[in-house]
C-alpha cells in the first residue's frame, strides 16, 4: 500500500515540480519576478488540474496527459514571450477566437530560434525525467481496490490543501474592492474578473490563475446596473468652435495598414516631421499641406486641407484600431463576435452608438470596404450588425455584369492586388452615389459614410511577385517618374530609351542607400534598405488609392462636401522595421515614440476656415494639431465636425477640438500639456510622456518623473478604464437600449 502510494505521489510530484519550474522560467522571461503575487491561488489551480489527471488509474495515461499539459504550458510560455517582445501583449480569449487570422500574419521574423531551442531542450529533459518515473512506477501492477483507496485518501488531503490555499488568496482578492466610485476598476477583484491589465493580471495570478480567470470571469447584476447608471450620468457634448462646420457632409474614413510618418519623408527619420516629401506620395502630401502648396509654398506650416495630428498614437493590432474607428472601443476579454455576432443578433439589431449606426439614423448610406477577404476576422459575420448597409471585401467585389472581379489564387494571403487598382474596382462601393457618367449627375443624393481598410503596405517587406504594388512600383521607387514608363499592365518599368549612365535615383532611395546600405554609415543595415524599398511600394499603392478616391470625388462634384479622415492602424512591426528606423531596441516596444503614426483630416469646413484665416497664423488652431490623441478620438472628432451631439461617457476618446480640462494640465519644457491617456488592448497605458504596462511601474519620456504626474496619470487611467469597462458591459450584455446615447 505504501509503495503504491509512493508511486502515485511520484507521478503527481513530477507534474507539480515541472509546472513550478516552468512558472519560474515564465516569470523570469517576462521580467515579472519569480512567482505570482497570489501564489497560493495559482497553486490551487495547478492542484485542481493535477488531481483531475490523478483520478486516472493507468500510469501511462497519467504520464501522457501530464506531459501534454506541460508541453502546452511551454507553448504558452513561448507565445506569451513572443507577444510580449513584439507587442508588449499576452494571450487572451479574443486571440484564441481569431487564431486563423493571427496565424496568417506570422512570419519567420516572429520566431526566436535560440529561445525556441532552449525551451524544446527543457521540455525534452522534463519528458525524459517523467519517462523514468513512469518506468519505475510500472514495475508494480496496481490493483483497482488499492488505486481507489489511495485516490480517496489523496483526494481528501488535496481537497483540504486546495480549500485552504484557494480560500486564503481568493478571499484576499474578492474583498479587495476599496472605496469610492472607482473601487471596482482599481481592485484585484476587477483584475481577476477581466484581466484588464494583462501583464499585471499575469503577474498577480500566474499562468494557471490567469488562464482560469480568462474563462471563469462573470459580471454581477450590480456591476451591470452600475454601468447603465454611469452612462446615463454622462454629459452631452454639443459645442466647440468648429461644431457642425461639416454638417451633412459625406464621410470617408481610410485606415491605412502599417503606415509610418517616415514613409512620407525623404528617406531620413525625422520625429518632428520636417522632411515630408511630395515625390513618392503626392496625394497624402497634398492633404497634409493643401492643394495650393506648390503654388504658395511659403504657407507650408500654416495652411492645409484640414488637420494634421502630429501626436497620434496607437499600440494596437489591426482589428482593435479598426474597432476604435467604428465603435469607439474594443471589448476587453471578449471578441467583436461577442457583441456583433450571432449572440448579438438574437438580442437586438445594430449597435446604436457605432459611427455607422449614428449616421444611418441620420439618413446616410453606410459602406464597409476591405481589400482583403471579407471573412478575415469574421467581418462578414459582424459588420452588418455594426450599422453598415454594405460590407464588401476583395472576394465579393463585383464588376458591372455582377461577376466577382477577384477569385482563385488572387484571394490567397499575400496575393495583394495593387491598392490603386482595387480602389478603382471598388469605387462605387467607396463612393455609393449611383453616378451617371453621361449626365455627370449623382442620382443618389443621400449622404454616405464609408470605412475603407487598405492592405497593400502590410508586411512582410520582401519582393513578392504576387504583391501588386511590389511589382508595380519597385522601379518607380528606385528611379522615379523621369526614368520609368508604364507598360501595358500599368506597371512601372525602366524606360528602354534611357542608358544606364542616364539613370538617377529618387531622393528618397538615395537617402535610404546612404543611411542604411553604406558600410561607413552609423545606421548601416543593408537588409533595412531592401525592406524599406518594398515597404514603400505598398505605401505608394495606398497613396494611389487615396488619389483615386479624391479624383473620383472631384469628378462627381463631391469633394467640397466630403470629410476625409486617414489614420494608420499601428507601427510597422514586421522585421522590427519601425524599431530600426527609430533607433529603438527590438525588445523595447513600450517606448512611446515607437507608437507615433499618421492621422490626417481633410475637412471642407476647416479648409474654408483656414483659407479665410491664412494670413493670421495665430487664428489657425486646427491645422497642425499636436494634441496627444489616438483612434479612440476619431468618432468624437468626426461627430464634432458634423455637429452631432453625443453622450461623452459612451465613447472612450475626445474630440480634438474640445477645451482643455484644467484639472489635467501639467507643465513640460516651459509649456503646458493635458494629461490624455490611451489604454491599449495589447498591453499597457500611455500618455504623451508616461507609459505603464501594469499601473505600477512607470516609464517617463521627455519629462522628469514626479509623484504629482503619477497621481494625475493614475487618476485619468482609472477614469478611462472605468469607461471602457462599462462600455464593455453595455455592449456585451446589450444594455444600450437603457442608455441615453445622444
Amino acid at each position: 500500500m505504501l509503495k503504491t502510494l509512493g508511486n502515485k505521489l511520484s507521478m503527481l510530484l513530477y507534474f507539480l515540480i515541472a509546472t513550478l519550474l516552468l512558472e519560474v522560467l515564465t516569470f523570469g522571461m517576462l521580467d515579472m519576478g519569480i512567482f505570482p503575487e497570489y501564489f497560493l491561488y495559482d497553486m490551487a489551480m495547478i492542484l485542481f488540474v493535477a488531481m483531475l489527471i490523478y483520478l486516472i488509474p493507468n500510469y501511462t495515461a497519467q504520464y501522457v496527459i501530464y506531459t501534454i499539459i506541460l508541453i502546452l504550458q511551454v507553448v504558452l510560455l513561448y507565445i506569451n514571450y513572443t507577444l510580449f517582445m513584439v507587442y508588449g501583449d499576452l494571450l487572451s480569449i479574443d486571440m484564441l477566437i481569431m487564431v486563423k487570422e493571427a496565424g496568417a500574419a506570422i512570419t519567420s521574423d516572429f520566431i526566436n530560434v535560440a529561445v525556441l531551442i532552449q525551451l524544446l531542450a527543457l521540455m525534452f529533459a522534463i519528458g525524459i525525467v517523467g519517462y523514468f518515473i513512469l518506468k519505475f512506477c510500472k514495475r508494480e501492477k496496481i490493483k483497482a481496490r488499492q488505486h481507489y483507496s489511495i485516490v480517496m485518501i489523496l483526494i481528501f488531503v488535496c481537497v483540504q490543501i486546495f480549500s485552504c490555499v484557494y480560500i486564503i488568496d481568493e478571499r484576499a482578492i474578492i474583498n479587495d474592492y476599496g472605496e469610492g466610485i472607482f473601487a471596482y476598476t482599481t481592485s484585484d477583484a476587477f483584475l481577476m474578473n477581466t484581466s484588464f491589465y494583462k501583464a499585471r493580471s499575469y503577474a498577480k495570478f500566474g499562468t494557471y490563475g490567469y488562464i482560469f480567470n480568462m474563462f471563469a470571469s462573470e459580471d454581477t447584476e450590480e456591476i451591470k446596473n452600475a454601468a447603465v447608471s454611469y452612462m446615463n450620468d454622462g454629459t452631452m457634448y454639443e459645442s466647440s468652435d468648429v461644431f457642425g462646420i461639416d454638417e451633412g457632409n459625406n464621410v470617408i474614413v481610410i485606415m491605412m495598414e502599417s503606415l509610418e510618418w517616415f514613409m512620407f519623408g525623404d528617406g531620413n527619420y525625422d520625429s518632428e516631421l520636417n522632411n515630408l516629401s511630395y515625390e513618392l506620395t503626392p496625394n497624402i502630401y497634398s492633404l497634409i499641406y493643401g492643394e495650393d502648396y506648390l503654388e504658395d509654398s511659403e504657407n507650408t506650416n500654416v495652411y492645409n486641407d484640414g488637420l494634421v495630428a502630429t501626436n497620434f498614437f496607437a499600440k494596437s493590432k489591426t482589428n482593435y484600431s479598426e474597432a476604435y474607428g467604428i465603435l469607439g472601443f474594443y471589448p476587453v476579454g471578449y471578441s467583436l463576435n461577442d457583441i456583433a455576432g450571432k449572440k448579438y443578433i438574437e438580442n437586438s439589431g445594430a449597435l446604436d452608438f457605432t459611427m455607422p449606426s449614428v449616421l444611418q439614423d441620420l439618413g446616410y448610406t453606410t459602406s464597409y470596404v476591405h481589400s482583403n477577404e471579407i471573412s478575415f476576422y469574421d467581418r462578414d459575420k459582424t459588420h452588418n450588425n455594426l450599422g453598415f448597409d454594405v460590407v464588401v471585401g476583395k472576394d465579393t467585389i463585383k464588376d458591372s455584369a455582377g461577376n466577382n472581379i477577384y477569385s482563385g489564387d488572387e484571394l490567397w494571403w499575400e496575393h495583394w492586388d495593387a491598392e490603386g487598382d482595387f480602389a478603382r474596382n471598388a469605387i462605387d462601393y467607396i463612393i455609393p452615389t449611383d453616378y451617371n457618367e453621361d449626365t455627370g449627375e449623382n442620382e443618389n443624393t443621400d449622404p454616405f459614410y464609408t470605412f475603407y481598410l487598405t492592405v497593400s503596405s502590410h508586411g512582410e517587406y520582401a519582393y513578392n511577385e504576387n504583391e501588386g504594388d511590389c511589382v508595380k512600383y519597385m522601379y518607380y521607387v528606385i528611379y522615379g517618374e523621369d526614368d520609368c514608363i508604364q507598360d501595358k499592365n500599368g506597371d512601372w518599368v525602366l524606360d528602354p530609351d534611357k542608358s544606364e549612365e542616364d539613370l538617377t535615383y529618387t531622393e528618397w532611395y538615395s537617402n535610404v542607400l546612404k543611411n542604411y546600405a553604406d558600410p561607413e554609415s552609423d545606421l548601416y543595415d543593408p537588409d533595412l534598405s531592401d525592406e524599406l524599398l518594398y515597404y514603400m511600394c505598398g505605401v505608394m499603392g495606398t497613396d494611389e488609392a487615396i488619389g483615386v478616391i479624391i479624383d473620383e470625388l472631384k469628378t462627381r462634384g463631391l469633394y467640397d462636401n466630403t470629410t476625409l479622415l486617414l489614420y494608420s492602424d499601428h507601427y510597422s512591426y514586421y522585421s522590427s522595421l519601425s524599431n530600426r528606423m527609430k533607433g529603438i531596441d527590438n525588445d523595447s516596444d513600450r517606448y512611446i515614440e515607437l507608437n507615433k503614426i499618421p492621422m490626417i483630416i481633410s475637412s471642407p469646413g476647416l479648409r474654408n476656415l483656414n483659407e479665410s484665416n491664412k494670413s493670421n497664423q495665430d487664428a489657425l488652431l486646427y491645422t497642425w494639431n499636436d494634441r496627444f490623441c489616438s483612434a479612440y478620438d476619431i468618432i468624437p472628432t468626426l461627430f464634432d465636425l458634423l455637429g452631432i451631439s453625443f453622450n461623452e461617457n459612451m465613447y472612450i476618446g475626445h474630440s480634438l477640438f474640445r477645451e482643455n480640462d484644467p484639472d489635467l494640465i501639467y507643465e513640460v519644457d516651459g509649456g503646458y500639456r493635458d494629461m490624455i491617456v490611451y489604454y491599449s488592448n495589447t498591453g499597457g497605458v500611455y500618455s504623451e510622456n508616461i507609459y505603464s504596462i501594469n499601473i505600477r511601474d512607470y516609464k517617463f519620456e521627455g519629462i522628469e518623473e514626479s509623484d504629482e504626474l503619477i497621481e494625475m496619470f493614475d487618476r485619468e487611467t482609472t477614469n478611462i478604464v472605468t469607461k471602457i469597462c462599462y462600455i464593455n458591459l453595455i455592449s456585451v450584455y446589450c444594455l444600450y437600449d437603457e442608455v441615453q446615447l445622444r
